[in-house]
């Protein structure tokens, strides 16, 4: 069979075999994970989610969603997996793509883009512990309301109550496709390490297109009896977020 050759000349063996990866300029891909879980306090149940607070450069002491740089022969999945296990110890959840993520100045160390993955664990089933770069691992509350609307975009507040309160912000941009999140112009992620604002409400996103009975579902496996309580938490943490077909 002819071997195919490109306009000079060389099979595919040969053009590889030339080919110098160095030749030009290429960013950094990175992970950032967002874990939700069920947190029951004074008989009520709420949706939290799991954040690390960074003990390196850049962003040292902010809160931040946990996160790290891909290896060469390692697929995103499994680089997230291994991530959440370095930096929490949290392993065995299910994690679901939802999103990429390259602002130019989201990473002042180098040129960085970020692919976004979400879990849902069963409730009781976490134990953060900080490691790696981290210096501490937390669960928060997460509460999300509409701060502004107007007839091009929709700007949400994104509250975390946990060892400390923390606020950020994001906006839905409308177009003649429907919304798509964004950074709130003029800020990056609020209280949150580089634009993890606008990851996690991308992340919110993505959780509150799922049926919230599976969701209540998986929350609650080793207590079904709090199904009910579940499905109120997801809806008074996600009610605010359009859906689909709720979109302008």
């Amino acid at each position: 069979m002819k071997q195919l050759r490109d306009k000079n000349g060389l099979t595919l063996e040969e053009f590889l075999a030339r080919y110098d990866p160095d030749k030009y300029r290429h960013p950094s891909v990175t992970v950032d994970m967002a874990v939700f879980t069920m947190l029951r306090t004074e008989g009520e149940c709420d949706l939290a989610v799991l954040l690390i607070r960074r003990g390196n450069h850049p962003y040292l002491g902010t809160w931040a969603l946990p996160g790290g740089f891909v290896e060469m022969e390692e697929e995103l999945v499994d680089a997230a997996a291994r991530e959440l296990q370095e930096e929490t110890g949290v392993t065995g959840v299910p994690l679901r793509p939802f999103g990429m993520f390259g602002g130019v100045n989201r990473d002042p160390r180098t040129r960085v883009i970020s692919a976004g993955f979400f879990a849902v664990a069963p409730m009781c089933s976490l134990a953060p512990g900080a490691g790696d770069d981290a210096a501490d691992a937390s669960l928060f509350v997460v509460e999300t309301s509409l701060e502004a609307a107007s007839a091009s975009a929709e700007t949400y507040r994104m509250t975390l109550f946990g060892r400390r309160i923390l606020c950020a912000r994001a906006q839905l941009r409308y177009d003649a496709l429907g919304a798509q999140a964004a950074q709130v112009p003029g800020e990056m992620a609020g209280d949150l390490a580089s634009d993890h604002g606008l990851v996690l409400f991308s992340a919110l996103r993505a959780l509150a297109a799922l049926p919230r009975e599976r969701v209540a579902r998986l929350l609650t496996r080793d207590c079904p009896d709090l199904f009910d309580d579940a499905v109120e938490a997801l809806d008074r943490a996600l009610g605010a977020i359009p859906t689909e077909d709720e979109e302008v």
